[in-house]
């Protein structure tokens, strides 16, 4: 039996987890301001015009997320690294991906909404 590539599986799994958190608060997104669910933060949850764009553009980055996570996923599935790196490598890219996308989000929330 072959093994199994952990840099490919931890990027996959993670990617899909990823777009379908994409998929659920596009489609339930939350109405109101909220400390529970959807994309909160402090400028996020500034007002409700803010926080409805902050829904609908962080779903969408979350997507795009998941779906460049499966592709390098599937792009590591043909590079062979030694094991302990590849978890080491798979772990670091599924904290660093998400932290720049929140800064993304947060940085387009600053353009869109600069005196809000």
């Amino acid at each position: 039996m072959e093994k199994v590539n952990p840099l490919a599986l931890i990027l996959v799994l993670t990617g899909i987890i990823f777009y379908v958190g994409g998929i659920i608060q596009a489609k339930w997104p939350p109405k109101k301001i909220n400390h529970f669910y959807g994309f909160r933060t402090s400028t996020s949850m500034r007002n409700q015009e803010i926080w409805e764009f902050a829904q609908q553009y962080s779903s969408d980055k979350i997507q795009k997320l998941g779906g460049y996570t499966i592709l390098l996923g599937v792009l590591a599935f043909f590079i062979n690294f030694h094991q302990m790196w590849a978890i080491w490598v798979g772990i670091a890219l599924v904290t660093l991906l998400p932290v720049l996308m929140i800064i993304q989000i947060e940085k387009e929330l600053k353009n869109r909404f600069p005196k809000e």
